[in-house]
C-alpha cells in the first residue's frame, strides 16, 4: 500500500492506494467526491464494484475532511478492492469545487464517469454500454442515461420523468438542449466522458472560478458532437438530505444569492467560449435570475432593487438608463412585465423533463392555478408591502406564475387532443 503526500498552502493531501496490483491503464476513471456521506457511500461504492466489464477500472474517492465516518467506510474498502480503489483527502477541508478537481485530476483513464457518493448505481452493465456507446460515435464526446430520483424524506423511488416521456428512445441531444436544460436531463451520476473533455475544460473553469463544475462538464462535453442519450434508468440520484449543499444552498438566502450571481458572471465567460448559443444562453440566464427572485421574502425586495435593475439591463441589453438619476418609470415597467412573460415560458422550457401524462398534468395544471391564485391576492394586498418597488415584484411573481399556468395548460390541451384523435 502506498501514501502519497502533496503540499498546498500547509493543507497536506493524502492518496492510500495500492499502485502494484492496479491497472497500470484503467480504461474508466469512477470520480466519487463525497462529504458525510456515512449513511450512503457503501452503497455508492458497491454500484462500482458490481459492474460488469471485460476492461481495467480505476475507483478515485476523494474524501473532503467528513464530520461523520465517510472516511473510515471510504478506506474500509481501500483495503478490502485495492485493485480497484484509491482515496484522496486532506488534512482540511478543501469544499466541494477544489474537492471535485483534485479527483478529476487524478483520474487517469481514457473515459471519466462520475457518482458522488451519495448517489448509487443500479444497472451492473451501465459502464459497458456507456463505453461502447463512446466507441461507436467518435465524435461524440458525452453520454448520459435516466435515472431514478429518491426522497429520502418520503422514502420514495421514482422514475425520472425525463427518460420516460421525451426521450423515449435512445437519441442525441444538441448543444443549445443541453446548455438550458442540462442540469435537469442529465443527472451527474450518469454521465461519461472522454477524458479529453476535461482536459478542454479544466483551463477555462481555472480562469472562470464557477460555484459548481457539472453543469460546465455537460457544455464542453456536448460541443463537438452532441450529447448520446440511453434511455435506461441506470442510477440513482438523491435529493432530501438534511444537511446536504443543496439543501443549504435553498435554505439560506445569502447563500442562494451569492450562487446564483456566481454562477450567471462563469456563464457569461462561457458565452465566447460556445460560440452560436446566445439563445440557449439567454433563456438559462432568465430561468436563473427568476428562480433567484422568486425565492426572495418580502424583507428582501427592497435590498434587491438594484440587483433586478442589473437583471433587466443583462438579459435585454438596454441602452436607456433605468437608474435614480434616469429613471424611465414606463421603460422599467415595460421591461419589468416582458421579463415576467420570459420567466413563465423559461420554468415551461424547464418544466419540459416532467412526467406529462395527461392525469399527471391535470394535477399540475391545478397546482399551478392555486398558486397563481394565492400570488394573485397577495399581490393585490397593497397594504403588505411598503414601497413601490416591492409592489413591481410583486407584480411580476403573478404575471410570470399566470404564464407559467397559461402553458401548462394549453400543454394539457395538446395531450388530451392528441390521446383523443
Amino acid at each position: 500500500m502506498n501514501e502519497n503526500n502533496s503540499s498546498s498552502l500547509h493543507n497536506v493531501q493524502h492518496e492510500i492506494s495500492s499502485h502494484e496490483v492496479m491497472a497500470i491503464t484503467p480504461l474508466v476513471s469512477v470520480n466519487m467526491i463525497t462529504y458525510n456521506h456515512g449513511l450512503y457511500l457503501a452503497e455508492a461504492i458497491e454500484g462500482v464494484i458490481k459492474q460488469n466489464i471485460d476492461f481495467p477500472i480505476e475507483l478515485v474517492i476523494a474524501e473532503d475532511c467528513s464530520t461523520d465516518n465517510t472516511r473510515e467506510i471510504a478506506l474500509d474498502y481501500q483495503l478490502r478492492y485495492p485493485q480497484l480503489i484509491r482515496v484522496i483527502y486532506s488534512d482540511k477541508n478543501v469544499g466541494m469545487m477544489a474537492n471535485g478537481r483534485r479527483a478529476l485530476d487524478a483520474c487517469r483513464g481514457e473515459f471519466i464517469a462520475f457518482c458522488e457518493g451519495d448517489d448509487y448505481w443500479i444497472d451492473p452493465d451501465k459502464l459497458n454500454e456507456q463505453v461502447a456507446a463512446l466507441r461507436r460515435f467518435n465524435d461524440i464526446d458525452i453520454t448520459f442515461h435516466s435515472c431514478y430520483v429518491k426522497y429520502e424524506r418520503q422514502n420514495k423511488k421514482v422514475l425520472s420523468n425525463f427518460g420516460s416521456t421525451n426521450a423515449p428512445t435512445n437519441k442525441v441531444f444538441t448543444l443549445p438542449e443541453v446548455v438550458f436544460f442540462s442540469q435537469y436531463a442529465m443527472p451527474t451520476a450518469s454521465l461519461l466522458i472522454r477524458r479529453r473533455v476535461y482536459r478542454a475544460l479544466q483551463e477555462w473553469m481555472d480562469a472562470s472560478n464557477p460555484p459548481i463544475g457539472d453543469t460546465f462538464i455537460r457544455v464542453f462535453g456536448t460541443r463537438n458532437g452532441g450529447a448520446y442519450y440511453i434511455n435506461k434508468p441506470m442510477s440513482v440520484y438523491r435529493t432530501e438530505m438534511e444537511g446536504s449543499w443543496s439543501e443549504k444552498t435553498v435554505k439560506t438566502i445569502d447563500v442562494l444569492i451569492e450562487f446564483h450571481s456566481q454562477f450567471l458572471l462563469s456563464l457569461k465567460k462561457l458565452g465566447p467560449e460556445i460560440s452560436g448559443q446566445q439563445e440557449a444562453f439567454k433563456w438559462l440566464k432568465v430561468f436563473h435570475y427568476s428562480c433567484l427572485l422568486k425565492s426572495l421574502k418580502k424583507e428582501n425586495l427592497a435590498e434587491m432593487r438594484d440587483l433586478m435593475l442589473f437583471v433587466l439591463k443583462d438579459i435585454y441589453s438596454i441602452t436607456e438608463m433605468l437608474d435614480d438619476i434616469n429613471r424611465d418609470e414606463r421603460l422599467e415597467c415595460e421591461y419589468f412585465l416582458k421579463f415576467a412573460v420570459d420567466s413563465g415560458n423559461s420554468w415551461e422550457m424547464a418544466d419540459w423533463k416532467c412526467d406529462v401524462s395527461i392525469p399527471h398534468q391535470f394535477l399540475r395544471v391545478g397546482k399551478s392555478l392555486v398558486d397563481y391564485g394565492i400570488l394573485f391576492l397577495i399581490s393585490h394586498n397593497y397594504v403588505f408591502y411598503s414601497n413601490v418597488y416591492e409592489k413591481k415584484v410583486a407584480r411580476w411573481k403573478t404575471e410570470a406564475q399566470r404564464n407559467f399556468l397559461i402553458a401548462r395548460g394549453k400543454r394539457l390541451c395538446r395531450l388530451i387532443i392528441e390521446n383523443t384523435i
